[in-house]
């Protein structure tokens, strides 16, 4: 072999080692852009079947107030939901766990802050897996669901000869990876009417 063909040689070798390289190279970006993407997406799932969860919550909470003749017993706590199933800490899927007394103070904080000490407080109402809430063996119980319950403002007719009495819930739902998403209501009553008068569906 003369060295002319040895030179040709080595550079057929060089560059077929650089090809090797660069599709590698290709493939592990690839590779790592799908991985990316299914994560996203994953997360992007968790986080609105946790909304929806969320919502569903609020909705047989907004259910079981509309049935109470008197919301005092529910915001001075003597009142127990049949809403709550099992302890009021849980572990998640992925070894996670979520205290919701922390969550409650977490709330509270959050609250005092905005509006100043002495406001109204947020008190823990009713917590669950979300299959069992909803009794449906189908729905996913790695889902924790909560909703919690505050007063609100009690406005009074123009007449002033009627008062409308006002609560204000929040119903949160956490999942695993740091899945939560939140959804808040006011319940306004009057004239023994029970009005949904805000729904945020997106906090």
């Amino acid at each position: 072999m003369t060295d002319m063909d040895r030179s040709d040689h080595g550079s057929a070798l060089l560059v077929t080692l650089l090809t090797a390289m660069l599709l590698a190279g290709l493939a592990g970006g690839l590779t790592m852009a799908l991985m990316t993407e299914e994560a996203v997406e994953a997360n992007h799932r968790r986080a609105v079947v946790a909304l929806y969860a969320a919502d569903g919550m609020l909705t047989r909470v907004v259910s079981e107030l509309a049935r109470l003749p008197d919301w005092q017993p529910v915001l001075d706590g003597t009142y127990v939901s049949f809403l709550r199933v099992g302890t009021a800490t849980r572990r998640l899927a992925d070894g996670s766990s979520v205290d919701l007394f922390f969550v409650t103070d977490a709330l509270q904080r959050e609250f005092d802050e905005a509006r100043g000490a002495g406001a109204a407080r947020w008190r823990l109402h009713a917590w669950g897996w979300f299959g069992d809430l909803v009794t449906d063996p189908n729905q996913d119980r790695r889902l924790l669901v909560a909703a919690w319950v505050r007063g609100g403002v009690v406005r009074t007719t123009p007449s002033n000869d009627l008062e409308q009495q006002q609560v204000v819930l929040r119903a949160l739902a956490f999942g695993p990876f740091g899945t939560r998403r939140e959804v808040e209501a006011v319940l306004v009553r009057y004239e023994g009417a029970v009005r949904v008068i805000a729904w945020d569906l997106d906090r």
